[in-house]
């Protein structure tokens, strides 16, 4: 007598598709979740940035009773003989030789997604830092009048400032 039972292995092309579909669903939320998280990342320390550099404008204030002025590039004129502290240099006094100059941050930060960080000081008396954040949901984003450009055709959209201006 032949057993007309017929033993199956594997799956069928359905469960197959199923399965596939499945994985793929999951793969799509897990890549959109882990980039906004990335966007997100960087936006906090976009902001971080701008609080360590605003502290350390606070200590240079402290020492010569003025911010340091900025230049047509939005860069801080941080030396006594006009030299511009950039973006990932040091940011000090830069006195002569005969007296020793401050360092106020062995590095100033570095945008992280290639936008730049811009400074502004016409006259000493305070500051503004401003910054392109990506996230667009961050309730901190805000436009402002005259437009600032941080890389590109991008617009600034976030700003710190010495806390005696708005």
């Amino acid at each position: 007598m032949v057993d007309t039972r017929v033993m199956r292995r594997g799956f069928t092309l359905i469960e197959l598709l199923i399965v596939i579909s499945i994985l793929a669903i999951l793969s799509t939320l897990g890549v959109s979740n882990f980039q906004s998280t990335r966007i997100k990342a960087k936006d906090i320390s976009r902001k971080s940035d701008l609080q360590t550099i605003a502290k350390s404008l606070e200590a240079y204030v402290n020492d010569h009773h003025t911010y340091p002025l900025s230049d047509a590039n939005f860069k801080i004129i941080c030396k006594t003989n006009g030299s511009i502290c950039d973006w990932g240099k040091e940011f000090s006094d830069g006195l002569d030789s005969s007296t020793p100059k401050t360092i106020y941050a062995t590095m100033l930060p570095v945008d992280p997604s290639g936008f730049t960080y811009h400074y502004y000081s016409q006259n000493g008396t305070s500051f503004i830092l401003y910054a392109r954040l990506e996230n667009t949901n961050d309730p901190s984003i805000t436009t402002f009048d005259p437009v600032v450009y941080c890389g590109g055709t991008n617009l600034c959209n976030y700003k710190v400032s010495s806390s005696n201006i708005l």
